[in-house]
């Protein structure tokens, strides 16, 4: 536990640097130019971005602490610059949350064999507890609806994309730690890696292994609320045939006591 709390301290004293805070300013406006064009909508509660990789990029090399105020500036330089609805502070202590969980992950990280399970654990966990959960939440509340009615569409987005955004950070982050490093005062003596290193693969294993759990468990979940959903309606077209054919036998009868002749309908009236 020491060294998870010197994590936030050593990322805390990045702050003294008048580097760290013009790349850390930098990459906030990437955020914010990435965030602002290339955004997709998918509908009220559903966006598709990929400015995630500029707040991931601070947060590797700076650490949670930097990683968590650069994620409340962009948000609120983001609804400065283009506001949505009423401002609502959770959103903003989400998105810092992600960006400190990138830091916890990838704060140290080298090119070495660990970096792509950091990257997968970081951008997983980030799914899971911002997107999925913390997201989800504050969508349903201000929207008015139920966690559970809004969750199912948000965990199919969120485990498509999932896949891509790791493979997207794989890519990139590497590169930007390399040209990060190319600097001779970048150069850092490594005293702590939290989970992953040589000395700690059991706790890499198990880190891993819960996350892949908490990933079955959702999609268990929306699978059956799908199953559920899918019998819902084929039992409601079920009934409403069963009532349109029972109207339509009264129908007739009626005809039949008048003395009537009931006229076809066309297929071009059906």
């Amino acid at each position: 536990m020491k060294g998870f709390f010197n994590l936030f301290k050593r990322s805390a004293l990045e702050l003294k640097s008048i580097r760290c805070l013009s790349v850390t300013a930098l990459l906030i406006a990437l955020d914010l130019a990435i965030k602002l064009t290339t955004t997709v909508d998918g509908s009220d509660s559903l966006h598709i971005s990929f400015a995630f990789v500029a707040l991931a990029s601070v947060s590797m090399l700076y650490g949670p602490t930097v990683g968590f105020i650069a994620g409340m500036i962009t948000d609120l330089l983001g609804f400065v610059i283009r506001p949505s609805g009423a401002f609502d502070i959770r959103f903003t202590l989400i998105e810092a949350l992600g960006a400190m969980i990138y830091g916890i992950f990838l704060y140290n990280m080298q090119n070495d064999r660990w970096m792509i399970p950091r990257i997968i654990a970081a951008k997983t966990s980030v799914v899971i507890i911002c997107n999925l959960w913390l997201t989800t939440w504050a969508v349903a509340s201000l929207a008015g609806k139920g966690f559970l009615a809004m969750f199912p569409a948000r965990a199919i987005k969120n485990i498509i994309q999932l896949p891509i955004d790791i493979v997207l950070l794989s890519l990139l982050l590497p590169v930007i730690l390399k040209i990060w490093q190319l600097n001779p005062a970048h150069k850092r003596v490594i005293d702590e890696n939290l989970l992953f290193c040589d000395g700690s693969v059991g706790k890499a294993m198990i880190a891993m292994t819960v996350i892949i759990m908490i990933i079955v468990i959702s999609l268990g979940y929306v699978a059956q609320y799908l199953s559920d959903q899918i019998k819902d309606l084929k039992s409601t077209v079920k009934s409403q045939s069963e009532q349109i054919e029972k109207f339509d036998t009264e129908i007739s009868e009626i005809y039949s006591q008048l003395g009537l002749e009931r006229p076809e309908v066309s297929e071009e009236a059906e």
